[in-house]
């Protein structure tokens, strides 16, 4: 089956560079002319249903074939696929007249070895090396292309949307695959939600270290407008609002108000402000380190994600009367602080000094 398979695909590029000679002599003499047409790319997207990228690649490749002796020959031959081809007919055009048999042989040779992504790279390599300032022109013209769209959707959820450079991108998704690390046994996020979940520790890990310029005269932080009924839980109380997000359920409220780094701030029945983060809730610096020293990673069962990545976590909330002591402290990372509180979980010390997560 699997040399059918590998038999199969040959066949295919074969085709394919049978009908895009045929494409060429159809487009040099004009054989959509007597009909509605007016290229060859539109009757491609008319006669044979064709998206406009796919009817214009087509058309470009085959324009370019002539000229691309050693790529043609190997298409017919079913050695290279039509990607492959047009990543070459892409980097002649990018070449111009730099593009002599012996880039041609160099590509093609590539080609047959290497998938479409490190051909890429290849033909990257071979334009840097012929002409390094048109390189460099294409990357500053990348750069300028960059951009990055936060909007929240009706739902309450946010839509991130946008492209980086070469450099930006690589540095993105260094930082995520670090925070992400190996997924653990019981971890059954899929990799876009681990990926996701990482992105959002990054943020939060900027936000809690101090680090970010001032906004408006203090530290950039997070802001949640809470009822105390609704940290209490007292039955028909309000939802929470979190700025630029809006409202939220009382657990995540709950659970922000745990984070020793966020300030809540409270309303009372008569919505006049009653309170402006309770320093009782409050870890200060010296027990937090204190924890680091005692706890030295998420204490959560079967988690050992560093300290870095963690916040303080009241195992009896203060709204409820949990103290802010030691004793009743316990450092979670993002993910299972926010399975503790919207997941329902109640964590405790077990007597062998490892706490006990017990389900809703």
């Amino acid at each position: 089956m699997a040399d059918d398979q590998i038999a199969l695909q040959r066949i295919g590029s074969r085709v394919q560079a049978e009908a895009l000679r045929r494409l060429r002599r159809f487009d040099k003499c004009q054989g959509y002319a007597n009909t509605l047409a007016l290229s060859a790319k539109a009757w491609l997207r008319w006669k044979c249903n064709l998206d406009h990228d796919a009817a214009s690649g087509q058309v470009d490749v085959a324009r370019q074939l002539d000229s691309l002796p050693q790529t043609m020959q190997a298409f017919a031959a079913g050695d290279i696929s039509f990607t492959h081809a047009s990543l070459i007919a892409r980097t002649a055009k990018q070449l111009g007249g730099q593009m002599d048999a012996n880039a041609e042989s160099i590509l093609v040779t590539a080609a047959k070895d290497l998938d479409p992504r490190r051909l890429r790279r290849a033909a990257t390599m071979l334009r840097h090396c012929l002409e390094p300032d048109e390189v460099l022109k294409d990357a500053n013209e990348q750069h300028d292309r960059r951009f990055l769209h936060l909007s929240q959707t009706f739902d309450g959820m946010f839509r991130v949307d946008g492209q980086l450079d070469a450099e930006g991108g690589a540095t993105l998704q260094t930082a995520i695959n670090s925070v992400m690390g190996p997924p653990a046994a019981d971890d059954n996020r899929t990799p876009a939600q681990r990926r996701a979940d990482a992105w959002v520790d990054i943020a939060r890990s900027q936000l809690d270290g101090g680090r970010l310029p001032q906004v408006g005269g203090q530290k950039p932080h997070l802001m949640v407008t809470v009822d105390v009924t609704t940290l209490t839980r007292q039955p028909g109380s309000p939802a929470a609002e979190l700025e630029w997000a809006g409202e939220v359920p009382a657990e995540t409220a709950r659970r922000l108000a745990c984070d020793c780094t966020l300030t809540p701030v409270f309303r009372g029945a008569e919505s006049h402000q009653v309170d402006a983060g309770r320093t009782s809730r409050v870890i200060p610096p010296s027990m937090r380190r204190a924890l680091i020293a005692r706890d030295k990673h998420c204490r959560f069962p079967g988690c050992d994600r560093p300290v870095a990545w963690t916040q303080g976590h009241h195992l009896k909330h203060w709204a409820d009367g949990g103290p802010t002591l030691i004793f009743n402290l316990a450092l979670l990372c993002g993910r299972h602080h926010h399975l503790t509180h919207e997941g329902g979980i109640t964590l405790e010390w077990g007597a062998d000094g490892e706490l006990v997560a017990n389900p809703p």
